[in-house]
């Protein structure tokens, strides 16, 4: 599923998505320049059904923390739902390349593996800023997995 021009698709991970949303982190505006570049170079960006869920709860938990009203969470909600983002949902195929990644990552849980499955069938580039999981992915040979440079703002 090529993207406009024969570039890649594309996958977020949720945790890039709460950095793009987040005005009280530093990297707030580097993670929007490179969404905006993105989507200038015409690509289409995917995510598997469990990513908004992820999102969701990252929100509340910046409501918990003090760090957004929920007003401002919910705007933030709002705003998640209009973009442009192709949403599938997880299923038995899926779940199941999935939980073989999970067996690869030497993981107990099986949620990044839904992206790596899902960003593996697309031929999709898989853009996240946790470098565990970057790490784990590429030394299980998932080529396609990026790690977002954060400089000191990601341990």
């Amino acid at each position: 599923m090529p993207s406009r021009r024969g570039l890649k698709p594309l996958m977020i991970d949720a945790n890039l998505a709460l950095y793009a949303l987040n005005p009280t982190v530093p990297v707030q505006r580097q993670v929007l320049d490179r969404f905006a570049a993105w989507h200038r170079e015409g690509r289409a960006w995917y995510a598997p059904h469990l990513w908004r869920l992820e999102v969701a709860s990252g929100l509340r938990k910046l409501v918990r923390a003090g760090m957004l009203s929920e007003t401002e969470a919910q705007t933030l909600l709002d705003l998640v739902f209009s973009w442009e983002i192709t949403v599938i949902p997880v299923d038995e195929h899926l779940l199941r390349q999935a939980f073989a990644w999970s067996g690869r990552l030497r993981d107990w849980v099986i949620y990044d593996s839904v992206y790596l499955a899902l960003a593996e069938h697309l031929g999709a580039e898989f853009w996240t800023a946790d470098r565990r999981l970057y790490r784990r992915a590429r030394e299980a040979g998932a080529e396609f997995v990026h790690l977002f440079p954060l400089g000191e703002e990601r341990g």
